[in-house]
Order: structure tokens, then sequence, then C-alpha cells
């Protein structure tokens, strides 16, 4: 399955590997928004829920970090002897690659159980 995505004098075509379910879900709700089928208000349906999955995707990469991320990550750096960069700072997402990447040391170095520790008992 792919779509075709237009903007003014710009196509897309994407193709999107759907498990076989998700298609034929997706093949359902794309024919209620036939104009035939419930005429305008399944397109809109439409529109409005693939315009609101596209918006949390995009605004995913561009929320700032948690509170609580950023006071993990400046003990993170000042234990580990680390400089935090500007991004980690400023997006989640960076900041979710910072702390997978140093936590486990972090952990460690503080004497806290790991991951496993509770199947050592």
């Amino acid at each position: 399955m792919s779509f075709l995505l237009t903007y003014e004098d710009s196509e897309i075509c994407l193709a999107l590997p759907f498990e076989g379910h998700i298609e034929e879900r997706l093949l359902q709700v794309i024919g209620k928004a036939e104009p035939q089928a419930t005429a305008e208000r399944g397109r809109i349906d439409l529109a409005r829920r693939i315009v609101d999955l596209v918006t949390a995707l995009l605004e995913g990469e561009l929320l700032p970090p948690t509170e609580k991320q950023l006071k993990y990550a400046v003990a993170i750096a000042q234990e580990l002897s680390l400089e935090l960069p500007a991004e980690v700072l400023q997006y989640r997402e960076t900041m979710k690659v910072f702390l997978g990447v140093h936590a486990e040391q972090y952990r460690r170095r503080k004497g806290y159980p790991g991951p496993s520790a509770a199947f050592r008992s």
C-alpha cells in the first residue's frame, strides 16, 4: 500500500509496509471516506485522524525534556564528568538517547541495582 502526498507542485509517493490486519482496517476506513459512502463526513474524519497522527509524530520530536529527565541527565553528567550537549537539553528524543547511553553506567557507579538484579536474588 502506498500514499501519494501532494503539496502545491510537489508529490511524494510513500510505500507504507503495514501488517495485513492494519492494511485491511485502513482500507475499511478509506472506504467509509469515499464520497458515495458517507458523503463528506467520512473524508473529514479521515483527514482529521491523519492530521492528528502526523502532528503527534512531529511534535514528539520537538517536545522539550521533562523536568525529571533534566534532573537525571544533570546528575549523570556530573557523576560521569560528561558535557551535556545543547540538543539533549532541548529535545526529548535526544534526551532519551543520552539517558539510554549513560544511565546504566551511572547506576553501576552509584551502586544501584541493575535491571536484572531482581532475577539474581
